[in-house]
């Protein structure tokens, strides 16, 4: 079987083939979607863009976050977080029930020097002691109003960065205004230390003696507990990374996708990173060519996984959401689909006008979610250069041209199917067709309450007749 037979093939209706085989074909589909995608959004290279972002902002972002987290009344929880989540990679605990002593638990914060020299979670407490130094050395006050501004600007960086990969996974080639962004943006840089603080609190609450003596009755066995116990990270980031997939993009994703997406993405995240460090992989190669410099290539190696992971989950989401629509051997999308999406824009706009309520791309692509989003931005621009709706420069509101009375529908049809045609036979009747269209669509809309006062077909639509032509 060739490439081009294997894509037509996987390009079937789903309806096609025995129950195995449909089975197969969706199986291989969504796989198939999210690797070639993931190759022609070059997200191998966002990953690492993000990545030297990231190392350039985190320092300001942990310093924002640790200073919200303290004005909430909470005190090093970030720090707390990160180590928790290394002792979780290095499996250096295991769950005991409260009250039930545990010699390999110590209370205090574990440092780079607790661990041995050659190990790979060394490196990491070792920058992580440094990252949480620097950042405990940043003072607001000393910084003044163009120092904080300028931390502001590069958290607010790395977000946009996110959601500038995030939109080219999901095909949106528009993105939030720059006044909705630093909103959203400062919303989420405070919801971030929140959210954590209340991950803390449900840790503490899981390890209550009174829940725990619960639990030992409701599931007797250790190692199930022990289990259970161990996959809270991975429930953990695989919330974390749902939360990123359903609010950095500007579309609509639901939420079977990016739950399916972030529980792989969380997977791979865990378990690569725990087979890399158990491994030691590469450590022995970095210290004698580093030396004490080993730390860094090794944490940005350690960053650079997680966001291949992060993205890759985001592509799937992308795949799953879009399994049905998306073609694999691409092709024109038809008249039909067009010219529906553009009477669908019109009915959309100009009912939210009517109401008074708002309306913008973003919004008006989640209500038209039958339609690919891409069908959707294109019938819009098309639309707004032939002057039938516009958007504010204000508020990117979506507005119609003629405020006062409905808009042509035959104007709709003539820019979707257009008037070009040759003066021959099959042009004229061509031409012919869409006159009709034009007057069908035009005497529909006006039998549409409120449509009394659609405008009569502009004679500029009508085809023109060629010489010889009969009247």
């Amino acid at each position: 079987m060739t490439r081009e037979s294997f894509s037509a093939w996987l390009d079937l209706e789903p309806g096609n083939g025995s129950k195995p085989e449909r089975l197969l074909r969706y199986l291989l589909r969504l796989v198939w979607i999210t690797v070639r995608q993931f190759g022609e959004n070059n997200l191998s290279l966002r990953s690492g863009a993000l990545t030297y972002t990231i190392l350039l902002s985190l320092v300001p972002m942990l310093a924002m976050s640790t200073a919200i987290v303290k004005g909430l009344g909470g005190g090093n929880q970030l720090r707390v977080a990160v180590y928790s989540y290394i002792e979780t990679l290095e499996n250096t605990q295991t769950f005991s029930l409260p009250g039930v002593k545990n010699n390999n638990r110590d209370e205090q914060l574990p440092s780079a020097e607790e661990t041995s020299d050659n190990s790979l979670t060394k490196h990491l407490r070792s920058a992580v002691d440094k990252l949480f130094g620097y950042v405990e050395r940043t003072n607001f006050t000393t910084l003044g109003t163009f120092g904080v501004i300028g931390i502001l600007l590069s958290v607010l960086l790395v977000f946009n960065h996110i959601e500038s990969a995030m939109n080219a996974i999901w095909r949106i080639n528009t993105s939030r205004p720059l006044m909705r962004k630093i909103a959203d943006y400062t919303t989420l840089l405070i919801l971030f230390p929140f959210s954590l603080n209340v991950a803390f609190a449900a840790s503490a609450f899981i390890k209550n003696p009174a829940l725990a003596s619960k639990i030992d009755i409701l599931i007797p066995f250790s190692w199930l507990q022990s289990l259970l116990l161990q996959a809270l990270p991975v429930l953990f980031i695989t919330v974390s990374f749902y939360a990123i997939y359903i609010f950095f993009p500007n579309t609509k994703v639901k939420s079977l996708p990016a739950s399916a997406g972030a529980f792989l993405a969380a997977l791979l995240w865990f378990g690569v990173q725990n087979i890399y460090i158990s491994m030691q992989i590469g450590v022995a190669k970095y210290n004698a060519i580093y030396g004490s410099f080993a730390t860094f290539p090794l944490f940005l190696v350690w960053i650079y996984l997680g966001w291949i992971f992060i993205l890759a989950g985001a592509q799937l989401a992308f795949a799953l959401q879009n399994l049905k629509t998306f073609r694999i051997i691409p092709r024109a999308d038809s008249p039909s689909l067009l010219l529906g999406a553009a009477f669908d824009i019109m009915d959309h706009i100009y009912g939210k006008h009517a109401s008074g309520e708002f309306t913008d791309v973003v919004s008006m692509s989640r209500k038209l979610d039958q339609y690919p989003d891409n069908v959707v931005l294109d019938v819009a621009n098309t639309l707004i250069a032939g002057g039938i709706f516009h958007i504010s420069s204000s508020d990117q509101r979506l507005l119609p041209a003629n405020q006062e009375s409905g808009y042509d529908p035959g104007k709709v049809v003539h820019l979707i199917l257009g008037k070009e045609a040759p003066g021959t036979e099959g042009g004229k009747r061509s031409l012919a067709a869409i006159r009709k269209a034009e007057e069908s669509a035009v005497r529909e809309y006006r039998q549409k309450p409120g449509g009394d006062s659609a405008p009569a077909i502009d004679p500029v639509t009508a085809p023109e007749k060629s010489p010889g032509s009969p009247e």
